[in-house]
């Protein structure tokens, strides 16, 4: 197959310099998510045309003094053609688990290849959401990422769902690629999926119209975003959530179509999809951003009046004042908190969910009698607490 040569494409100005286009002007890294619609077929094997011009794109990007880091979906998809003999049923976590290990090496076998091609080399790096939400693991796996992007290498990123399981999966590859992006300071997260972008409603009805700009803070609870790709674990409901977390902290977004003729050049060069236009004045405290960007999805805790106003003041949450919460959570990790539906605040859990729906309404003196053991005195410390709106000033 013939290898493109994207400077016909008017990609490059004065050698090496490549035009970004305006609105992630100044971006130098760059995390790049792709789909597994976007690198599998409808048959689960892999599409090679799509993933050779992702990798010459992102070598590209390399060779113009870009730094890259790809999160790639698709080893389920490859790995479940091979369960012909023992098939689990669709949805169990079985299936994922063998899935993943059959396919996963396959997928970067594939990528390393396609690397090879155009001089360069990709690592692999798998987590779990035990790898985010623990911060010794964390700070791990960006020092990796870190010595890998110093010496040029595009590290590939995954769920290790071979072995994730209901209390460490991190949910989907959107919300994975948005912690990895905080994770490495990235500058913008692009999301290639099958989709041209966010539409105004769903984009089979008649009249939908492309959204080509969100900007920080812009309302989109009237927008459907119901729909979901034929193989992929999340739709376009979880890109948006997976960019909204980090749009707070400066994170330039983009969502654009693998059916582009350069995927990832594309999207970063012209005005194409949908750009997330970020708050453009915080500047995060480290260990804050990694909060917000770990959190478990659709998984918090409602407090009253007097935990609310505690909370904003800058104190600990304690059971009493809180009134329920939802999701499945653990304890450690990282989730809303909402006072008279909204969320106000993100905060680490000292107790895993089925305990704090013992304990709430209970004062710190009874825990240890409700429970049976204590661990902390209140739910979430104030250390581990970060406002995301400033309700002092309402």
């Amino acid at each position: 197959m013939k290898v493109l040569d994207s400077r016909a494409f008017g990609y490059f100005k004065l050698g090496k310099e490549m035009l970004l286009r305006k609105e992630l002007k100044g971006s130098k890294r760059l995390l790049i998510k792709v789909g597994s619609n976007v690198v599998t077929k409808d048959n689960g094997r892999c599409d090679l045309r799509n993933m050779r011009v992702i990798v010459e794109d992102i070598c590209e990007l390399i060779d113009a003094g870009f730094e890259v880091v790809l999160v790639s979906s698709g080893a389920v998809s490859i790995g479940k053609e091979f369960l012909n003999k023992l098939i689990p049923r669709e949805g169990r976590v079985d299936l994922q688990q063998s899935a993943s290990s059959i396919g996963q090496p396959k997928l970067i076998n594939k990528y390393s290849q396609l690397f090879e091609e155009h001089q360069h080399v990709c690592s692999q790096i798998l987590l779990t959401h035990d790898d985010l939400r623990v911060r010794k693991r964390f700070l791990q796996a960006k020092q990796t990422i870190e010595v890998l992007l110093k010496n040029k290498i595009t590290p590939i990123l995954n769920e290790n769902d071979s072995i994730a399981y209901l209390e460490n999966t991190v949910g989907d590859n959107d919300h994975l690629a948005a912690a990895s992006a905080q994770m490495i300071n990235a500058d913008a997260i692009i999301i290639i999926t099958s989709a041209e972008g966010l539409y105004d409603k769903n984009p089979e009805e008649e009249g939908a119209k492309l959204i080509k700009t969100v900007d920080y803070g812009q309302e989109l609870g009237h927008i459907d975003m119901t729909s979901k790709t034929n193989v992929g674990r999340g739709g376009m409901e979880s890109k948006i959530q997976a960019i909204l977390k980090v749009m707070p902290l400066g994170i330039k977004g983009v969502i654009s179509s693998k059916d582009n003729d350069r995927i990832v050049l594309d999207a970063v060069t012209k005005p194409v999809g949908t750009l997330f236009d970020p708050e453009e004045n915080y500047l995060p405290e480290e260990k804050k951003a990694w909060l917000l960007t770990t959190k478990r999805l659709n998984c918090w805790i409602e407090v009253d009046q007097g935990a609310y106003e505690a909370l904003i003041a800058g104190n600990s949450l304690f059971p009493r004042g809180i009134s329920k919460c939802e999701g499945l959570f653990y304890r450690g990790d990282s989730v809303d908190f909402v006072h008279d539906g909204n969320i106000f605040a993100v905060g680490v859990t000292e107790y895993d969910q089925v305990d704090i729906e013992k304990i709430k309404d209970k004062h710190s003196d009874e825990i240890e009698d409700t429970l049976g053991y204590k661990v902390s005195s209140v739910v979430s410390l104030y250390q581990n607490i970060v406002l995301i709106e400033d309700s002092r000033n309402e």
